[in-house]
């Protein structure tokens, strides 16, 4: 079962039950009023585990709550709450019950080795304070992606775009720098009108308008394409016919966009942060360039221009280790495991977490 705050439309249908709750007024004071839904949904289903996804705001009172539950919780960090400079640190209580979430978590999923390292350092040392931690990387059905390129190329959708072109594929926004990769693309002006090459820049967000400025600025409306979110067969063809992918963040606790890339065989030129080199690197399934750095992002346009074809089996190949099953099994061996230790003569998972001051 999936208990969600009541922030849109979901969908008629799903293969599980959902019970909504409404968003408190003042979560960040008094978050404890969030284990009130979880244990109305409790009395009606019965769940053997919780997993909370972030300890801010879910974990914590999941924590709290669940010596009166009885059932084990598993707090895993997906990136907002565990970043730094989160928004959410500045107002009374949310840094408190942040390191108590994870704290007192039967269990931690961490996405990425650098989310678990985050995990540590906001929960504070010792170390030895943490429940077991266990990475499982996040994972997506490769068949139905196959399928949804497959049917792209038997009815390629409607475009406004041409070939051949490098793909920027990613929410709009500062962190995601799109800005910094037209700058980079501004200096290589010439190359890519000689090439006819495009820069597409698939996405929607907060900085749009940004990236509507600097394109007019700089002159490169022509070779700068923004496509506006796209979905289904339209990114099932983007993935397919790009001569390679750009990732530029500043910062990810993981990042989709590269799985689903290497899915479809697409080399990833990739800022060079920790869950890049994490996820990217041991694969040799692309190249890297020094974040927020369009000079080096540049020239590693240049280069990837020769090598992407190179790349392509290893991208290819690296794919099969972020499958939707190893995802879910790697959940599932957690949530046993937590179950397990809740079993065990003597250990007493179910201690509630205390308010932290």
């Amino acid at each position: 079962m999936v208990l969600a705050q009541r922030t849109g439309q979901l969908p008629d249908a799903l293969p599980y039950p959902v019970r909504h709750y409404r968003r408190p007024p003042r979560q960040h004071l008094w978050p404890e009023v969030l284990a009130w839904p979880l244990l109305m949904a409790h009395r009606a289903w019965r769940f053997d585990v919780i997993l909370a996804f972030d300890s801010y705001p879910c974990g914590y009172p999941a924590c709290w709550i669940k010596k009166r539950l009885g059932v084990p919780v598993l707090v895993s960090p997906r990136g907002e709450d565990v970043q730094e400079g989160f928004f959410a640190l500045r107002k009374p209580r949310v840094a408190a019950c942040m390191a108590a979430g994870y704290r007192n978590a039967d269990r931690i999923i961490a996405i990425s080795r650098w989310a678990a390292d985050r995990v540590r350092t906001i929960a504070a040392p010792p170390a030895d304070n943490l429940p077991p931690i266990d990475i499982v990387y996040n994972g997506i059905d490769m068949e139905a992606d196959a399928r949804l390129r497959a049917q792209s190329r038997a009815q390629p959708p409607s475009m406004p775009l041409s070939k051949p072109f490098i793909l920027h594929l990613a929410r709009v926004d500062q962190r995601k720098q799109q800005a910094t990769a037209i700058r980079a693309v501004h200096r290589l002006r010439e190359d890519f009108r000689k090439r006819g090459l495009k820069y597409a820049i698939a996405g929607d967000g907060q900085g749009m308008d940004e990236v509507c400025r600097v394109i007019d600025e700089l002159g490169v409306a022509d070779i700068v394409v923004c496509l506006g979110t796209r979905t289904g067969l339209d990114k099932a063809w983007l993935y397919d016919n790009a001569l390679f992918c750009v990732a530029a963040a500043l910062w990810e606790a993981f990042g989709n966009v590269l799985i689903e890339a290497m899915s479809a065989g697409q080399p990833i030129l990739a800022s060079d942060i920790a869950v890049h080199r994490e996820i990217v690197g041991p694969h040799q399934a692309g190249l890297f360039f020094k974040a927020g750095d369009p000079a080096d992002l540049a020239r590693q346009l240049t280069r990837m221009l020769t090598e992407a074809p190179a790349l392509r089996p290893a991208a290819q190949a690296a794919c099969r280790h972020f499958s939707l099953e190893a995802m879910i099994d790697g959940y599932e061996r957690s949530c046993l495991a937590a179950l397990s230790a809740s079993e065990t003569p003597g250990n007493s998972p179910s201690t509630s977490a205390p308010h932290p001051r």
